[in-house]
């Protein structure tokens, strides 16, 4: 199962694929203050968090936007290589110079 609830300039916009995500997250920095959020990668448990649906059960969440372009993204799955795909390259951006100039900035307000 692949739900992509917003991937695109906002959360409303109409989706683009994936490939467009995974080519921004190789060229521009996300916005660190999704660490506190959950690191942009959580596991779905509609349980205990009743904003997500049953279908969901099992799936990993995807979601945050970007530090210096308009571009946010929501994206709930349980395809394996989706999920390894996005979490290599979110991971990666994390790495980035830009990324981690930005979260030290972020960290010392």
């Amino acid at each position: 199962m692949l739900d992509i609830l917003s991937n695109g300039a906002d959360w409303n916009e109409p989706c683009v694929p994936i490939t467009t995500l995974i080519k921004k997250l190789n060229e521009k920095p996300l916005d660190p203050i999704y660490e506190s959020m959950g690191n942009f990668i959580v596991k779905v448990n509609p349980v205990t968090d009743t904003q997500h649906d049953i279908r969901h059960k099992g799936c990993t969440q995807f979601f945050g936007h970007f530090a210096t372009i308009p571009f946010v993204f929501n994206i709930i799955t349980d395809e394996k290589v989706v999920i390894e795909e996005l979490t290599k390259a979110i991971r990666m951006n994390q790495q980035r110079l830009d990324y981690e100039a930005l979260k030290n900035h972020t960290s010392m307000y």
